[in-house]
Parts: C-alpha cells; structure tokens; sequence
C-alpha cells in the first residue's frame, strides 16, 4: 500500500531532450531549462528575453559607448530583478564567467560560437543562431522557440511584428511611396547605408522607396561616402534615419555644413537611431518600426 500510495518507477513521467538540426548539427537541449547565458548580446540576446527565457548572464557594452536607450531595456530590467548579470564585455567572452554562471544552455550567433565550440559545450550544449546576412530573425527564433518549447510565444511575436507592418503600411502607404528614404550611418569617419541591418529590413518590410545610394547597397553597390559625399550620395533622400553612436559624433554632424545642407535635415525629416538597431530579434523589430514611425510623422 505504501508503495501504491508513493507511485511506482512506471509512473513517473518521463522526460526527454529535445533534439534540433543547428548550423553545427544536431543538438540535444535539456527538456528543462533554467538557465541561459548569452554570448554576443544583440539578436541572442532579444530572442531570449522575447522568449521569456531565464537569461542568468549576458555580455555589456563598455561604459560612454553608446548614448541611447536599449530597445532591450524593458525586459533587460526585468530580466535583472530575475537574476541576470552582466558577465563579460561584449569584445571580450569570459569562459570562465560562462562556467560561474553554469547554464543549462548556450545561445549565440555561430561566428561567435565557432572559435570557442568545444569549451562551450564542455559547460552546457550550445545553440548557433545567424545573423543578418545569414538567417532572418523570425528564422532564428523559431529555431530558438522549437529548442526551448517557447513555439507559441514565437508566432505570436512573429505575428505582432506582421500585423504592425501591415497597419503602418497602410497607414502610411502615400508618404511610404511618394518620398524616397535612407537609413544613415555615421561614426566620426564617414558615411554608410547597408540593406540587410535590422532597421534597413524593417524599412524594406514596409515597402519604403529607397533612395538612390540605398537602392544603390540594395542592388550589392558601393555603400560608404565620405563627409565631403554626403550632398552627392544622399541629397535625394527625402526622409533619414541617422544611426549615430555617441554623442560626439552626433556633434560633429551638428557642426557638418555639408550634412547640415542636406533637404532632409532642412525640413526636419530625420530622426535618429543607433547600432543597437543594426541586429536584433522581434522586440528590436518592433522598436525599429517606432522609430520609423516617429520619421513618417514628420511627413504630416
């Protein structure tokens, strides 16, 4: 009777690993997961805390090195009351930070996984997601979500990011079609619009004329121009996003006639982001289309 009562070995649920095909082959994922740690700290980083998983460590960006506010901040905050730290510098991956943390999981990009894979996995298996020449993030957090039994949350974010496009290219659809637009990036040197950074995929998500010089990167053309190009290369830009790091640089712009000369900061339509919308996964997505937004504004 006291065994009936405790249950028998043949009653006890069984739990097994979830098996994915990665980029480095199959992996086994514990069936429960309590702890991740984070290595590179952008797209890894965004699907996690997205996902709701218990982030125990993640890398920091050195102090003064970047002046706006993460789009990650809400949930990083969150993610602090919960236990997470900051573990190692984002230029500088501590494996024995890693260790100290002890994770039931290991998610970063493969470019960083690659180098260090076997004393990864002596500590705790390791999932390689892609980046933005790579993989798409809805791509990468399904493969997350499928890992770590989070699917429902993931098509739900999927589904969020889709419907705000949708709303905001109609919403907007005359001044999407009729102006032409350009994300900017500036660090002190020169300038530079890419097509597959996160913000540049939102803006070509929404169906943005791009201007000649992003069209231009769009096609695999010249991307970079120096101070003394910006009226050539982006004068026809009706609307920009400058993405500018520190407050230096974003000085330095204030003091560029050149740049000041510009159609687009003459009538005031710009707004300004930074790297931290470069990469990123579905709450980046969805902060980079209100930074859009606030541009389109502008408009009317």
């Amino acid at each position: 009777m006291l065994l009936s009562a405790r249950g028998t070995p043949n009653d006890t649920p069984e739990t097994t690993d979830t098996s994915v095909e990665t980029a480095l082959g199959t992996l086994n994922v514990p069936s429960t997961i309590d702890s991740v740690v984070i290595l590179e700290g952008r797209r890894d980083l965004d699907i996690a805390l997205a996902l709701e998983l218990s982030v125990v460590g993640y890398p920091f960006e050195e102090a003064g090195s970047l002046e706006l506010e993460s789009p990650l901040a809400t949930q990083l905050e969150q993610a602090k009351l919960n236990g997470a730290e900051e573990i190692f510098s984002a230029d500088d991956i501590s494996l024995e930070a890693i260790a100290a943390a002890d994770p039931d999981l290991i998610i970063s990009r493969l470019s960083d996984v690659e180098p260090i894979q076997e004393q990864l996995e002596t500590i705790a298996p390791v999932l390689p997601i892609g980046e933005q020449d790579t993989s798409t993030w809805q791509e990468d957090l399904r493969l997350v979500a499928q890992a770590t039994g989070t699917e429902q949350r993931a098509e739900e974010l999927i589904a969020d990011y889709d419907s705000r496009i949708k709303a905001l290219s109609t919403q907007y659809a005359d001044i999407l079609a009729n102006n032409t637009f350009a994300p900017l990036s500036f660090n002190g040197e020169s300038f530079e619009t890419r097509p597959n950074r996160l913000l540049s995929v939102v803006l070509r998500d929404l169906g943005a004329t791009p201007s000649q010089a992003f069209e231009a990167a769009i096609n695999g053309d010249a991307t970079k121009y120096s101070p003394e190009q910006v009226l050539t290369g982006f004068g026809d830009a009706d609307g920009l996003i400058m993405l500018v790091n520190s407050p230096q640089s974003w000085q330095e712009l204030q003091d560029n006639q050149l740049y000041q000369r510009l159609p687009a900061i003459t009538e005031g339509h710009f707004v300004r982001s930074d790297k931290q919308t470069h990469e990123g996964g579905p709450l980046t997505a969805l902060h980079a289309l209100d930074v859009i937004e606030q541009l389109l504004r502008t408009f009317q």
